[in-house]
């Protein structure tokens, strides 16, 4: 075989200007301070194929897969989100930076592949295997997984931690999430924000008697009470100090029926994921009763 020393020189320069733009991105993304800007960087990033390159690889131990590049962009996010610390680490014999947050000690959080034909990836908490949200950059959609969420609540780390340390990581998400919007996301961060915290849907539209004479007694054996709503309202509503849960049953714009959830809270603190936190006999009634109480969101993206 001939050797041509000017084609072997100019695929040596094509594929050290691929590199060279790989590492312009990179640069970017690591001094971007500005929303738009990381997600813009991240979708190139994300769309960048290194492996174009026939000459020049990178070390398989500087290689990191698009759930690493992901990870890190959210991590500014957060910073960007919220005054508490965020730390980014990467754990020796890993591929994807972990995330941890000042107010979440005891929890480590990256992205992982979500298996969808749309794309996205699951932002998930690694030591309990709890996911906490959907993100596709692709098509700007950024949704809650309401059921993990619950769970993740109720982990001894966050019971630790205690309700301050809940409500933080509560505000950082929201906050992140308002960042998202901002550029065009689609959101859906049902019962999340506590500056929202009306009118959260569940997934049935009718309720058994059964199922609320369960949370009568669930609560009475805590010392709560429940009691009927008045002024012609069907529904409950549970006084937890200055806070009021109602479960109420309204009429959409077609007329039908639907039941949901209201937090009566005059200090904008306290969601749904904190009762869940604070009152077990409440997350255990929840659960049992999921099929009928539980929270609609989008559920079709969260597949196992």
């Amino acid at each position: 075989m001939n050797f041509d020393s000017y084609s072997y020189s100019q695929q040596l320069k094509k594929d050290l200007d691929l590199f060279q733009r790989w590492q312009v991105l990179v640069e970017l993304l690591s001094e971007a301070d500005q929303a738009e800007v990381i997600l813009d960087i991240t979708k190139k990033i994300l769309a960048f194929d290194v492996h174009q390159s026939e000459m020049v690889r990178v070390a398989n131990e500087h290689w990191y897969p698009s759930t690493h590049w992901i990870t890190v962009a959210f991590s500014k996010l957060a910073q960007m989100a919220s005054l508490s610390s965020t730390a980014v680490i990467l754990p020796k014999m890993q591929k994807v930076v972990e995330i941890h947050f000042e107010e979440f000690p005891n929890a480590a959080f990256r992205f992982t592949k979500a298996p969808l034909a749309a794309g996205g990836y699951y932002l998930e908490e690694i030591s309990q295997d709890l996911r906490v949200a959907y993100w596709d950059l692709l098509n700007k959609r950024f949704y809650l997984d309401t059921v993990d969420f619950m769970k993740l609540v109720q982990t001894e780390a966050l019971q630790i931690a205690g309700v301050d340390a809940l409500t933080a990581f509560q505000k950082r998400l929201t906050a992140i999430v308002v960042l998202l919007e901002k550029s065009g996301y689609a959101i859906d961060i049902t019962g999340l924000d506590a500056e929202h915290n009306n009118n959260l849907i569940m997934q049935s539209k009718d309720i058994s008697a059964e199922v609320l004479d369960a949370l009568f007694v669930g609560a009475a054996k805590q010392n709560f009470v429940l009691t009927l709503l008045k002024n012609k309202r069907d529904g409950v509503t549970l006084n937890i100090g200055a806070v009021s849960l109602e479960i109420t049953q309204q009429y959409d714009n077609q007329q039908h029926a639907v039941w949901q959830y209201d937090i009566i809270d005059s200090n904008k603190c306290v969601t749904i994921y904190t009762l869940f936190q604070q009152l077990p006999f409440f997350a255990r009634w929840y659960t049992k009763w999921f099929n009928e109480v539980g929270l609609k969101d989008k559920r079709a993206v969260f597949v196992d």
